[in-house]
């Protein structure tokens, strides 16, 4: 009988964003005055970039070695950990991240470009205060934005019954008003907590690439939400009816996680763990946490070929890269159960149904064109050898006094004549 957790529940909002025409690798800048004022102005307390932490009081690096035979992450640090114990227990969250990436996925396709903790603060929504603690991280080119919502007036972190239905949707509710805790009150604002701490983030990147990376567009972006508890109180599929707020709908929820240790549950804009062991609380946390953007970033790696990519060969090879990331080999089966699942959801189906439409009309458009070309260049041979066959009747005319009214005319029946003809002839049978 395996023991269940006493945990409490832990709610975590995910947003998903694809930027067009970001740069990927990042300049660390080593001044502490500089990341000082940097971190004052983008409200971010530290931030990771290939294997460097940057903090205001200056940056250190670290290495992370995996050992397969013991599933486990050795971390060594350029600095004694006594001076930067305060900012590995900051960083606690991207340690454990790394080392489930490092478990679950493969290194040569899935990999984390930076990490970034963000300040907490508050915000206003239908009248209720929340405080937001934010944390993000880049998977390959893919920006996720998540966040934990704390009752301000009852210090309680939102469960798993606070968000139940669209109303109680935080990744998609515009806030009334934002304030941070260095300021002494609320100030009007009106968009999505994800978009608040993106935007910051985005202000981040800016000023380490001294304004040379310019975000142009960004894609449509993934919401998700990963619910934690061992309390769900009802069956699974009616709590995932619940907090979707949909009816009538038949989901076909599978056990995902290959082990005794939990049960995990995921479709679209939703992932649940619960029936969790003592002992497992961390691992469920971050890696179903992992799973979830990797289902996130399928979705969103779809919505951005649609609608950035207008090249027929671009976008064959943006649907071809994310089809063989399906074929993940050497990882555990959870990975693999995962993907599959996410292969069979509605949005995955629908969205490659829409990536071979428009290759599709990109291929007619393409043909199109070349259709139209052909016609001119046909047009252009013919003008020139029409041009080329006066030549000659000139020379018929001066060499074997060929009348040149009679030649001309017939010249004429043979370039004129003849096609008209046999294009009359065409369009009386397509009659």
């Amino acid at each position: 009988m395996i023991e269940l957790s006493e945990m409490q529940d832990c709610v975590y909002f995910m947003s998903a964003y694809m930027v067009k025409r970001r740069k990927k690798k990042l300049p660390v800048f080593k001044r502490k005055k500089k990341l000082a004022d940097l971190f004052a102005k983008t409200r971010v307390s530290h931030y990771v970039i290939d294997g460097t932490v940057g903090t205001p009081k200056g940056a250190f690096k670290y290495s992370t070695t995996f050992d397969s035979y013991k599933q486990s992450t050795n971390f060594e640090f350029d600095k004694s950990l006594n001076d930067v114990q305060d900012e590995v227990k900051q960083l606690s969250w991207i340690l454990a991240l790394t080392h489930s990436m490092e478990k679950l996925l493969d290194k040569d396709l899935f990999n984390f470009a930076f990490f970034a903790n963000m300040e907490s603060f508050l915000v206003s929504v239908n009248s209720r205060v929340l405080q937001v603690d934010p944390f993000v991280f880049c998977l390959n080119e893919v920006i996720f934005v998540n966040f934990e919502l704390i009752d301000y007036c009852t210090t309680k972190p939102l469960n798993k019954d606070d968000i139940l239905g669209r109303i109680n949707n935080y990744n998609i509710i515009p806030v009334e008003k934002v304030r941070y805790f260095d300021e002494e009150e609320f100030s009007p604002d009106t968009r999505k907590i994800s978009d608040i701490i993106f935007d910051n983030l985005n202000n981040l990147l800016n000023n380490l690439t001294e304004h040379k990376l310019i975000t142009d567009s960004v894609a449509a972006p993934v919401y998700n939400i990963f619910v934690r508890s061992n309390d769900i109180g009802r069956r699974i599929d009616e709590y995932f009816l619940a907090v979707l707020d949909a009816e009538d709908v038949n989901l076909e929820l599978k056990n995902l996680s290959g082990t005794n240790a939990f049960k995990y549950f995921s479709q679209e804009f939703l992932g649940v763990a619960t029936r969790i062991a003592v002992g497992s609380e961390e691992q469920v946390l971050f890696e179903c946490q992992l799973l979830e953007a990797v289902k996130m970033y399928f979705f969103v790696n779809q919505y951005a070929a649609l609608t950035f990519t207008n090249d027929l060969n671009k976008l064959v090879d943006s649907k071809m890269r994310i089809e063989s990331l399906v074929f993940v080999r050497g990882t555990p089966a959870i990975t693999l159960f995962s993907i599959e699942n996410m292969k069979q959801t509605f949005t995955y189906k629908k969205n490659e149904k829409a990536l071979d439409f428009k290759i599709s009309f990109l291929k007619l458009s393409q043909e199109h064109i070349r259709n139209k070309n052909a016609k001119v260049l046909n047009f252009l041979l013919y003008l020139l050898a029409f041009i080329g066959g006066i030549g000659a009747l000139e020379v018929l005319h001066e060499q074997f006094c060929w009348n040149f009214g009679t030649i001309f005319s017939m010249f004429m029946f043979i370039f004129l004549g003849l096609p008209g003809g046999y294009w009359v002839w065409q369009k009386w049978r397509s009659r």
